[in-house]
This record gives structure tokens, C-alpha cells and sequence, in this order.
């Protein structure tokens, strides 16, 4: 939801006066969303979420763990690099970020560990 919120938040300011094809997005599928209009990205982020949250639920342990692995790494590099060119010390909140993500990582599968065992 960080690099949902913060894509649509690096948008242009002409972009929200409807010039669509404005759009700023390293995802060409969210960046052909972005340009048809804010709500379709909206739309495709709901897809986006469902899709993967049943791929998750429906397959074996490693593999949902590594799927949800990737996922996080991605959202995270994509917030990323919206954070290393947007904001001022925009390298260190960034490496705080992957930190934070560890972290939450970690904690999400120790938990879930102990609740399999």
C-alpha cells in the first residue's frame, strides 16, 4: 500500500488536471492503468491484491512464503525508488524502509512458524 500511496502521491500536478498520459510508473501495467485514469489503477491494485492473496492461500507453504517474499521485496524496491528521487534524504529513508521491512518480515514468520509447529 506505501508504493501504491506514493505512486499516486509523485504524480504531476497536471496529471491531476487530467493530462493522463502524464503518468509516472516503472510497472508498465500500473503506468497503462495510470494513464487511462487514476480509478482504473485503483481497480488494478484491488485485482492485483485478490489475485495474489488467493495464489497465496491456495499453495503449499514454501511456495506461497516465496511468492509473499517477492512480492514484499518488490513494493518495497518500488516505494523505493519513488523515495530516493522525491524526497530529501530520500537514500536513507529508503534504507530504513528495507530495514523496516525486514523486520516486519521476520516477525510475520516467526510468528507464523510457531503457529504451524
Amino acid at each position: 500500500m506505501l508504493d501504491q500511496s506514493i505512486t499516486l502521491f509523485g504524480q504531476a500536478p497536471d496529471y491531476w488536471k487530467g493530462d493522463y498520459s502524464l503518468a509516472n510508473e516503472g510497472n508498465p501495467w500500473f503506468n497503462w492503468l495510470l494513464r487511462q485514469h487514476p480509478l482504473a489503477f485503483e481497480a488494478g491494485i484491488s485485482a492485483w491484491v485478490g489475485v495474489f492473496s488467493v495464489v497465496i492461500l491456495a499453495l503449499p507453504r514454501r511456495a506461497s512464503m516465496t511468492i509473499s517474499m517477492a512480492i514484499v521485496l518488490g513494493h518495497t524496491w518500488g516505494a523505493a525508488t519513488w523515495i530516493c528521487f522525491v524526497w530529501p534524504f530520500g537514500y536513507w529513508i529508503a534504507r530504513a524502509l528495507f530495514l523496516a521491512s525486514s523486520i516486519i518480515i521476520v516477525a510475520t514468520w516467526e510468528r507464523f512458524s510457531q503457529s504451524a509447529a
